[in-house]
């Protein structure tokens, strides 16, 4: 992080005429909620009652005139005789009275307050007061015309500064003038672009006004750099438009290595070749990046080429561009030092895009079915398709405790999954193919006089079955109605959860029907903990809503197909016979001939592996800073390390802090501690210093929104960003990114790098904004990374609420949960008022292969425990549970959860649920908890006798205490008991742990 900081100091000191035409460049040190980040030093040689500066700030803010300008005197007083003459964009005309007589005065140019949430601030820019004494004012005839500007003795402006090197504008974010810009098209009057070539440690990013560097430069001068062999050399061409250019493109010739342009395209984050359209309006400027890749065994020396750029309409330009190699040898590209932005070759990382396995799955096995269809196989679940390509039966053999995959085998659905369109179909051959061991896919084609019917489906290792139907009029053609009918037994369709439901017992009947603008619902989870689906509805026109506080910048796009032309369509549940089917409706859709729309449908199998009690128990978390030994001596052996953290500094790039992140990563390694930490995409902090690359690609990459926010958001990303967390502990900002981009390649071998190079265990993810694309890449590049079996775990704030679009957690993260290990959830989860079944659904992950832990004011233990969850230390201390569970010997025990029908105890109430450990010898520990309004009297039987019971002391948890066969275990509400159970006969009770 260090050296990282002093790259960024560099950047930004600067002298004058090269970061700034008249200014020398810096950074200062001030109160930045007062004054704001930026001011321009003057020097006073002269006492006096008045002082004149002239201040060339080049300003990029829309309305200068609107803001205060500030100015204090040497001693950080402020000068309240200051009278704003003229402000402009390109100036300000300012007198101030020398309070201190000669010395340097600081003026404050863009003061502004942050109002709102701590973490989600807004700027607000402080606007002109009057605080200027009148009598002054008169006295020194500033109160006339111009303020008597051309009498005033000077002051001299010398020196811009930033409050940081982030911070600051310089060298491209002062804008050229009027006259600047004049002179520059008058030197080339028929140029329809010029172009500028620049280094890498200025990126252009949103200043969209041409900068007076390149204004006072020479248009396609040649760029001349310095590379090391091996390396991904990065480099700017910045274009400024004398007319509109629509459509740029750019060719490079000469170089005798590879040179890609990122600014153009590359790879998007499902593997696939992207374009990108660039259009530069007239007047403007923007960047075209450029990517050299230095090969290894490069002779040092000058290499010379050329980047041709143009536009349609438009005569092309050339930059010539010398390179230098070195003799010095780049590791690993470069990547290792972020600022020389070598890691943009990560956007078009493919990690992970592949068909292979990552435990704990198993191939995709595929056979011949009967009746022209196929039977698949995969961990603990089977699918058997119909000729038409269509899922006919739906098989799990996951035990009731979801503890294994060898249970009997129970058939989820009551039937075939229809597709209707009220028209016969003849039907096609079914083919199918398997691309690698972890996918089959499958097509076949039906069709009518009026209608062609295309299936295609796939069906992954983790459960993943996805089928798009496309259907095409072959003449003009009304469909009143197009029906997707899923029937499920219904004593495996004992819960439900989504499309507006929380978590609970399914109702008999439910009607829901779209309203994407304000709720983030396209699915519906169905089933029991052993056997379930997720059902989701999807179209071509697909794309990633943004999700935690921003669901309502970037929602769902209705489907147009499901919802019907009138928007009509819905979902409805119903019950009768012992069936429920879920049953999705378009209404009327209206096709024209050669019109063609595709129904996508997405069932995911839960769950998706087994539940696994015994590392539930023994990866004791701590989730805080500390030290490894603070972290040891606790008694936990894995530490999530968050971001505004010494080892974490900034949010979701920990790659800035590497060399601090991996010593603390060998130290906690030697003490036993697993390190995982705090790394998403949801959102990207300011000191990446790739960040104004991407802010360049548009809304590419990070969202585009209203605007706001944080002052550095406002002044660097213009006003159509997405504002995201603010850490004012370490100076951190982020802005919000999109749910899909090429970022996503960039995160992935990111964090493989954190494996191979740091050591990092795994991740703590939280609220995730990628899909289960992204999350299966990640799985596998942390696998193929070496070293023991990573650790992922995902935390998320309770969804359901209005700014998140009402969508539960579990479900709208449930793609991704095959390739997590554990589940947080959460702030805002309700533990003291909500069922059985919510804590199943919402909370526990057990439906989907699962356990978790509890947040929000520490859960409840009691109720948590009957699901193997505790609190997440240290906001909880938990040691004394873990405590017990050793000397209960809980961890070496087969874990029954009372979800499971049949725990073999039994409690006398269905209000207290009791979840079994069965130990060697036949020890047997029960874990109790009451959703009783009263104090319950149980009566534990085991087995159907009546059993003696021993509770040992747990501090914050239980008192020790003995209860006889036979005698009641009284159990208050909302709490509960960790109990021993033995014979009446048996011997002497458990002492306490």
């Amino acid at each position: 992080m260090g050296e990282h900081r002093t790259a960024e100091q560099r950047r930004v000191e600067l002298p004058a005429g090269d970061g700034h035409p008249e200014l020398a460049c810096g950074v200062g040190d001030w109160d930045t909620e007062a004054y704001g980040n930026h001011r321009v030093l003057v020097r006073a040689a002269q006492a006096g009652p008045v002082l004149g500066v002239e201040l060339p700030w080049r300003r990029r803010d829309p309305d200068p005139h609107l803001v205060d300008v500030v100015v204090l005197a040497p001693s950080g007083r402020r000068v309240r005789n200051t009278l704003a003459v003229e402000v402009t964009a390109e100036r300000g005309r300012i007198a101030f009275e020398p309070v201190e007589g000669p010395g340097t005065y600081a003026v404050h140019y863009l003061p502004y307050a942050h109002t709102g949430r701590a973490y989600y601030p807004q700027a607000v820019y402080r606007q002109p007061v009057r605080t200027a004494d009148p009598v002054w004012v008169h006295a020194l005839g500033l109160d006339g015309p111009d303020a008597g500007w051309g009498r005033l003795p000077r002051a001299e402006a010398f020196r811009y500064e930033a409050a940081s090197a982030v911070d600051s504008f310089a060298p491209l974010g002062f804008a050229a003038t009027e006259d600047e810009r004049h002179k520059l098209e008058l030197a080339d009057p028929d140029a329809d672009l010029m172009l500028f070539g620049e280094d890498r440690a200025h990126p252009l990013g949103r200043y969209g006004r041409l900068p007076a560097r390149w204004a006072r430069g020479v248009p396609g001068a040649p760029y001349e750099g310095t590379a090391d062999r091996g390396e991904f050399f990065a480099f700017q061409v910045g274009v400024y438009a004398r007319t509109d250019l629509d459509g740029l493109t750019a060719r490079v010739r000469g170089l005798p290595f590879p040179v890609r342009c990122p600014s153009l395209g590359g790879t998007d984050a499902r593997g696939r070749p992207l374009t990108r359209r660039v259009d530069v309006p007239a007047g403007r400027v923007d960047a075209l990046w450029f990517l050299a890749e230095v090969p290894a065994d490069a002779a040092p020396g000058s290499y010379e080429g050329e980047v041709e750029v143009s536009a349609p309409g438009a005569v092309p330009r050339v930059l010539p561009v010398r390179l230098t190699v070195t003799g010095h040898a780049a590791v690993d590209g470069g990547t290792g030092e972020p600022e020389r932005l070598a890691r943009l070759a990560w956007l078009d990382s493919t990690e992970g895009h592949d068909d292979t396995v990552v435990p704990p799955f198993t191939p995709v096995t595929c056979a011949q079915g009967p009746d022209g269809g196929r039977e698949l196989g995969l961990l603990g679940r089977r699918v058997h398709l119909g000729a038409d390509g269509l899922p006919h039966r739906l098989v799990s053999t996951f035990t009731p405790a979801v503890t294994a995959v060898d249970g009997p085998p129970h058939d989820l659905l009551a039937g075939p999954v229809r597709f209707e369109l009220g028209h016969a179909l003849a039907l096609g051959p079914l083919t199918s193919e398997q691309p690698g061991p972890g996918r089959v896919t499958w097509k076949v084609r039906a069709s009518s006089d009026a209608l062609l019917v295309d299936t295609e489906g796939e069906l992954e290792a983790d459960g993943f079955l996805v089928l798009r139907i496309g259907v095409e009029a072959r003449a003009d053609l009304d469909l009143p109605d197009v029906t997707l009918d899923v029937p499920v037994r219904e004593p495996l369709a004992r819960y439900v959860m989504g499309l507006g439901l929380t978590g609970r017992y399914c109702p008999d009947t439910y009607d829901w029907t779209w309203g994407t603008p304000t709720r983030n619902q396209d699915s519906l989870w169905l089933g029991s903990a052993h056997a379930g689906l997720q059902l989701s509805l999807r179209d071509e026109h697909y794309t990633r809503p943004l999700n935690t506080n921003y669901y309502r910048e970037k929602p769902l796009v209705t489907p147009r197909s499901w919802a019907g032309d009138d928007g009509l369509g819905g979902v409805r549940l119903r019950t009768a016979d012992g069936v429920r089917t879920v049953t999705a409706h378009s209404g009327p859709v209206r096709l024209r001939a050669g019109e063609r729309r595709r129904f996508e449908l997405r069932l995911l199998l839960t769950p998706f592996k087994p539940i696994t009690p015994r590392t539930q128990l023994t990866d004791r978390y701590y989730h805080a800073y500390a030290t490894p030994e603070e972290v040891a001596r606790y008694g936990a052996n894995v530490v999530n390390l968050h971001h505004a953290t010494p080892p974490n500094p900034y949010i979701n790039d920990p790659l800035l802090a590497a060399d601090v992140l991996r010593a603390y990563t060998d130290r906690a390694h030697a003490l036993g501690v697993r390190v995982k930490v705090y790394d998403t995409v949801r959102e990207l902090t300011r000191h990446s210093p790739e960040l104004r690359v991407l802010a360049s690609f548009g809304d590419e990459v990070l969202a585009a929104g209203p605007g706001g926010g944080h002052a550095w958001l406002r002044e660097h990303l213009g006003e159509a960003h997405v504002p995201g967390w603010v850490a004012s502990d370490v100076r951190d900002v982020a802005a919000v990114t999109t749910g899909e981009s090429r970022w996503h390649n960039f995160y992935v071998a990111g964090v493989r790098r954190l494996r191979e190079r740091l050591g990092v265990d795994g991740l703590y993810l939280d609220d995730v904004a990628y899909d289960r694309t992204t999350m299966k890449r990640v799985r596998k590049a942390l696998t193929r990374a070496g070293g023991p079996p990573p650790v992922v775990d995902l935390h998320s704030c309770n969804q359901f609420r209005a700014p998140d679009g009402f969508a539960s957690s579990a479900n709208l993260y449930a793609e991704l949960l095959p390739y997590v290990d554990r589940l947080w959830l959460g702030e805002l989860f309700d533990y003291a008022a909500t069922d059985p079944a919510y804590w199943l659904v919402e909370i526990s992950g057990i439906p989907f292969g699962l356990m978790g832990e509890m947040l929000e004011g520490g859960g409840n233990p009691w109720r948590g425990l009957v699901f193997g969850m505790t609190a997440r230390a240290p906001m909880t201390d938990v040691r004394p549970l873990w405590r017990a569970f050793d000397a209960l010997g809980l961890p070496g025990a087969e874990m029954t959860g009372w979800w499971a029908g049949d725990t073999a105890v039994g409690t006398g109430d269905d209000a207290v649920l009791a979840t079994v450990w069965r130990g060697p010898e036949r020890a047997t520990t029960v874990a109790l908890a009451s959703w009783a309004e009263d104090p319950v009297d149980c009566r534990l039987t085991l087995a159907g006798a009546a059993v003696a019971a021993s509770a040992p002391g747990i501090e914050g948890f239980q008192e020790e205490r003995e209860y006889p066969a036979g005698g009641p275990v009284r159990v208050e509400p909302g709490r509960g008991l960790l109990l021993r159970l033995r014979p009446a006969a048996e011997g002497p009770r458990l002492t306490s742990p």
